[in-house]
């Protein structure tokens, strides 16, 4: 106990983990008592202590190192180097999305319906009645229709989103991104409205649409159809 509270000079200098000088504004604290000190230029510092006391040192952009020489053979004096290891922060994603003004919706809007199945032959359709069976109900004309009933409804999703975009930045509405794909399942529009109404008779229908969703979001449970 007697040599643990003997007075010890403790100096050196801190770097960054590479071994630079160029860290500004290096504290070294003793954590016992409370006290600190900066380091000078080039991280030189000299601290006294007491052989059991434990050092802090720390300075902007760097974590905290911990030093204590109680397991080291006792002397009066130490001269180290203290390497601080940067900080690392994980950052949440951020997505930004660029905001579409109404033309380039409307000329959107104006694309919708346009995705149809392609007949795989369709002189012989006409000419052959049998053919015309067989894309009416075979698999892979049945998929086909669907791939494009599937890709009209995604642009019309994508048209949706860029005009929610569009009222969130002008405090029209409040929603979160994440929120979307559920609005739009309880806006329950058509092709042909979305399509054919006029802004104002699209953005009045949002409107009082969106009021009932905040309303009712507390207990409405999207379709699993998307």
């Amino acid at each position: 106990m007697a040599q643990d509270s003997r007075p010890i000079t403790i100096s050196g200098k801190v770097t960054d983990p590479y071994g630079h000088d160029c860290i500004y504004q290096v504290v070294v604290v003793n954590e016992r008592t409370s006290e600190g000190t900066l380091a000078s230029a080039g991280g030189v510092f000299t601290a006294s202590a007491r052989h059991s006391d434990t050092i802090l040192f720390s300075a902007s952009g760097f974590a905290v190192k911990k030093i204590c020489f109680n397991d080291s053979a006792y002397k009066t004096a130490y001269k180290i180097t203290v390497k601080l290891d940067s900080l690392h922060f994980n950052l949440a994603e951020v997505k930004v999305y660029p905001v579409k003004s109404l033309r380039e919706i409307d000329e959107d809007k104006n694309r919708l319906g346009t995705y149809k199945a392609k007949s795989s032959n369709p002189e012989a359709s006409i000419m052959n009645p049998i053919s015309l069976l067989y894309e009416r109900f075979s698999k892979l004309e049945k998929s086909k229709r669907e791939v494009a009933r599937l890709t009209d409804e995604q642009q019309k999703r994508d048209i949706l989103k860029d005009i929610f975009h569009l009222y969130i930045k002008n405090d029209i509405m409040n929603l979160d991104d994440t929120q979307f794909d559920a609005f739009i399942d309880y806006l329950n529009f058509s092709d042909n409205f979305v399509k054919n109404s006029t802004d104002y008779e699209l953005l009045t229908a949002i409107k009082y649409k969106y009021d009932q969703y905040e309303k009712d979001n507390s207990y409405y449970q999207p379709r699993n159809s998307h």
